[in-house]
């Protein structure tokens, strides 16, 4: 790998090498991620201790999905607790099931509170390497000798004995409930990689439903369709190399109820929360969960946030929200910046600021159905993690002088050099039903006999059918 390179376009190169291998080997797809990031890009091999754990598991984990598997049309699959992917999904399966479908919602470590007859994914651990792990990775070393090592086989192997057990039970549970459709928040997990290889392999259709801001970790497109939030998505997509025909700007279910409040409380409801001076505040959306992707960006970004929150601390409030999968260790030393995590909500985050700003958040999206100023850092010889400035959806902010600047200007004008056009309409399309278009497109491929596509050249994922290749070594 070539490391002057940004993590991003080591990724398209890794693709452009391996795509050949992942076709041949459909079962090792739902690892590309893990091969990528956690093989070739952080070198983690297989230690003692793994060693260890790998046969102790199958004696640990042997729980299966709890629930009946009864016959539906469409599965459901939420995988983590987090908002964007079960808000994503949920909102889907309440308006499918209003219309009296018969629909099947899977948990995969979702949360708690969900409708009582939620199917709770688990499948039991096993130690052996199945039958195609051992030819997969041959064929990989042949493209990438860097994985040449004793200890990164030995992860690959382990990695590939848990991507088995977990297409034996999605298999069990999908012959059961026999779904036309399937529809997943996010490939880029392992268990919803996992469902679309399962599901296209037993010819169901398949629909992602975007969860967040693109970029080529996006691909590639595992499943039939992709609804995104709107054109703006499908043109990254697109110049991405996915084919238009594939994408279906339906908007976004989970931003159907993000609209700003009425009456002027929210920069006060806000302020309360956190206790906070009434002064103009700027929220900044960390993206310091992943160092490896983002380099350097979100510790000069820390960087800025502290010298500028020094610099106006009598004329600015300066809250700092970290990724749901960030400790905050970025700011432990940096007492002008307000931290918080989760509380308060997003809504009332977003809805009680003033204005944003962020280096590759979702949130560069969001804000703008709130009608806030959005700011994306991005210095020359940062990783591009985001475009969004590019396309007038974001102004750049290029430097720590540039920043005060901009703050200087936002406290003399206010938000008068923020231009008043609608940019959500750009982002999310059929913003406040796109529920409904999703469950109407849904509905109709079932009225239509499930509706797959024609064109072999793309659905032809796998030769010939996965259940003639999986089994043990």
């Amino acid at each position: 790998m070539n490391s002057t390179q940004s993590l991003d376009q080591q990724y398209l190169n890794f693709l452009a090498r391996t795509g050949p291998i992942f076709t041949r080997y459909p079962e090792m797809e739902p690892l590309r991620y893990f091969i990528f990031k956690q093989l070739l890009a952080r070198r983690r091999g297989m230690r003692w201790p793994d060693h260890i754990k790998h046969w102790l598991y199958p004696l640990l984990r042997r729980a299966r999905t709890r629930g009946p598997l009864n016959r539906a049309d469409v599965l459901l699959w939420i995988e983590s607790r987090r908002e964007v992917i079960v808000d994503a999904v949920l909102p889907v399966y309440r308006e499918l099931t209003s219309r009296g479908l018969k629909v099947q919602l899977v948990s995969f470590k979702g949360p708690d509170r969900l409708p009582p007859s939620t199917l709770h994914f688990q499948f039991p651990a096993r130690a052996r390497r199945p039958a195609w792990a051992k030819e997969a990775w041959q064929a990989l070393c042949g493209v990438a000798e860097e994985l040449c090592d004793r200890a990164l086989r030995g992860s690959f192997y382990s990695a590939c004995a848990e991507v088995q057990s977990l297409f034996d039970e999605l298999d069990r549970i999908l012959d059961a409930v026999n779904p036309k459709i399937v529809l997943i928040a996010s490939t880029q997990l392992i268990g919803g990689a996992t469902l679309a290889v399962a599901s296209r392999s037993q010819g169901a259709l398949t629909l992602l439903l975007q969860h967040g801001i693109l970029q080529p970790f996006y691909l590639p497109l595992l499943t039939d369709y992709m609804v995104t939030w709107g054109p703006s998505s499908t043109e990254t997509l697109a110049r991405l190399g996915v084919p238009h025909q594939r994408l279906l700007a339906l908007g976004s279910p989970r931003h159907d109820a993000m609209l700003p409040s009425i009456g002027g409380n929210s920069g006060a409801a806000l302020r309360d929360a956190l206790s906070l001076p009434e002064k103009p505040t700027f929220v900044f959306f960390s993206n310091g969960n992943d160092l490896v992707r983002n380099g350097d960006a979100p510790r000069e970004c820390a960087k800025w946030l502290e010298t500028t929150a020094a610099r106006y601390a009598g004329h600015i409030n300066v809250i700092v929200r970290l990724h749901p999968n960030e400790d905050g260790a970025l700011y432990r030393e940096y007492p002008h910046l307000r931290i918080i995590k989760g509380l308060p909500d997003l809504a009332t985050t977003l809805d009680g600021c003033d204005w944003v700003g962020s280096l590759c958040s979702t949130v560069l999206y969001d804000a703008l159905l709130y009608k806030k100023p959005v700011w994306q850092f991005y210095a020359d010889g940062w990783p591009e993690l985001a475009d969004n400035w590019k396309f007038g959806l974001a102004t750049r902010i290029s430097s720590q002088a540039e920043l005060d600047e901009r703050v200087h200007r936002m406290l003399c004008e206010g938000a008068k050099g923020f231009r008043e056009e609608n940019l959500s309409d750009r982002v999310f399309s059929n913003h406040g039903h796109a529920t409904q278009a999703v469950a109407d497109f849904v509905q109709g491929q079932l009225e239509e006999g499930g509706g797959r596509f024609q064109d072999g050249s793309y659905l032809d994922l796998h030769p010939r059918p996965l259940s003639h290749r999986l089994g043990e070594g």
